[in-house]
């Protein structure tokens, strides 16, 4: 079991209350943002962008050289055909008229004559003496003038280098190579291997562009921020059940009731028990703009309470007052329950409680009165009744608003004042679910100038521990 310590500081309650405004803010954007269609491809960039083969092709793309390419080679090589005398030749014979006219001669009769007339003569063993016809004959064809004019085509240079590329693939290649470089494929991959900043044009980039315009996303900033948030974390293991700023101007009845259980299922009436000097009644129950206020006065009243020997009997009261409860709407079992509370010197008590149907176990989260501020539950172990209630000693708070809360889980209770720790149990932790009660009331008669008495509610939330 812990207490509170005296050398522990309070966060005043106005921080307490903006830190849950500003968690309430962080966990809507963080809600939003887990289960947004941003994240799954922020996560789905992540993991491609900064993969091993994203890097290795991106280092291949930038190491690229047009001097190193396929596109390169073929270039150098049409470049160099380009300045070939002979296929400039080729070019300039096969498309000239006196090609044309050449080979016209060519199929000529005459040369046909020449020709055959030109085997005879150049024969081995021939002799023009024993062969005269034939060889006059020859001479005669090579006086025409249409043939002198093919002779003379053919010992030309350039024809000679017309023959020499017409019998060799040369052409056909350079062709290839000219069809190839002017194609638009072939532009396209020359432009992107001279391009330095090649890499700017990829599917790639965009795609990490993308990455990087989410990452930069202020709102997913802020989500992997409380990702990584510890408290923020802790306080996300809460879900919120319950929650009434009693800002409506009326009581919520669907929540609410404001008598004992038994006498809203019973007697549908209210009641007193023990020693309660006072008779609760709804009309003590009313509302500020953003409170509800639980009212205790002197008031003459005939009313019910329960004799443990008699049973339920009437009596006078001289003192009525409010209580809250949520015994019909919600009861639960481990969690986490708070409530926004205004302390005020008097003998009146103020309580923040719990319990279910049975009289016990009972939790006090919080009483304030003439002894000051108490804490703590009430359970039977066997035969015997265990009451932790006590004092914390050392704490003097003034009268002003606190936020009082319990963490209540399988082995521990922790109580708390504006998120600062001030006990612990880990025996006689209760297991079975209770509602909630907020009550001003006393069981001795309080002084005249202690009445009337009021305990001022803000607010109240209520938790779960998520799954």
């Amino acid at each position: 079991m812990g207490f509170f310590s005296k050398n522990k500081k309070f966060r005043s309650t106005y921080e307490a209350e903006t830190l849950r405004k500003v968690f309430d803010e962080d966990y809507e954007i963080y809600n939003r943002i887990a289960n947004s269609e941003d994240l799954k491809r922020y996560k789905e960039l992540d993991e491609f962008v900064n993969s091993p083969a994203f890097k290795e092709r991106r280092r291949k793309i930038e190491q690229l050289s047009y001097k190193n390419s396929e596109y390169y080679v073929a270039e150098k090589k049409y470049k160099k055909l380009l300045k070939s005398a002979d296929l400039k030749s080729y070019y300039i014979i096969r498309e000239s008229q006196e090609l044309k006219g050449y080979l016209t001669a060519k199929a000529s009769p005459e040369y046909e004559r020449y020709a055959e007339l030109r085997v005879i003569v150049n024969a081995a063993g021939f002799d023009k003496k024993l062969r005269p016809e034939e060889y006059l004959a020859y001479k005669k064809v090579l006086k025409d003038a249409r043939i002198k004019a093919l002779l003379r085509f053919e010992k030309l240079k350039k024809f000679k280098s017309y023959q020499k590329m017409k019998e060799s693939s040369v052409p056909e290649e350079f062709e290839r190579l000219a069809e190839y470089i002017k194609s638009e494929d072939f532009k396209k991959n020359r432009e992107y291997l001279l391009n330095k900043k090649r890499y700017l044009t990829t599917d790639d980039y965009k795609l990490l562009c993308e990455f990087e315009q989410l990452k930069k996303r202020s709102d997913l900033i802020k989500y992997f921020t409380l990702c990584a948030d510890v408290n923020f974390q802790s306080m996300c293991k809460w879900e919120l059940v319950f929650r009434d700023n009693f800002n409506q101007g009326k009581l919520d009845t669907d929540h609410w009731i404001t008598r004992y259980y038994a006498g809203e299922r019973f007697l549908n009436d209210t009641y007193a028990v023990g020693e309660d000097v006072q008779l609760f009644t709804p009309e003590n129950v009313n509302f500020t703009k953003n409170s509800v206020m639980l009212n205790f006065k002197k008031e003459s009243i005939i009313g019910k309470y329960w004799d443990r020997a008699l049973g339920i009997r009437e009596k006078s009261f001289d003192y009525t007052s409010g209580m809250l409860s949520t015994a019909i709407d919600f009861r639960q079992c481990f969690g986490k329950f708070e409530a926004k509370i205004k302390l005020s010197r008097t003998e009146v008590k103020q309580c923040f409680w719990m319990r279910g149907d049975n009289e016990m176990p009972h939790v006090q989260i919080m009483e304030n009165g003439p002894e000051g501020l108490k804490m703590g539950t009430m359970y039977n172990l066997r035969t015997q009744c265990i009451n932790t209630v006590q004092a914390l000693n050392g704490v003097k708070l003034p009268n002003d608003y606190y936020i009082f809360t319990l963490e209540w889980t399988r082995d521990r209770m922790v109580w708390k004042i504006n998120d600062t720790v001030v006990k612990e149990i880990n025996e006689g932790v209760p297991d079975t679910p209770m509602y909630i009660g907020f009550s001003l009331g006393t069981t001795s008669e309080p002084s005249e100038r202690m009445v009337p008495a009021v305990m001022e509610i803000g607010w109240v939330r209520f938790y779960k521990m998520k799954d």
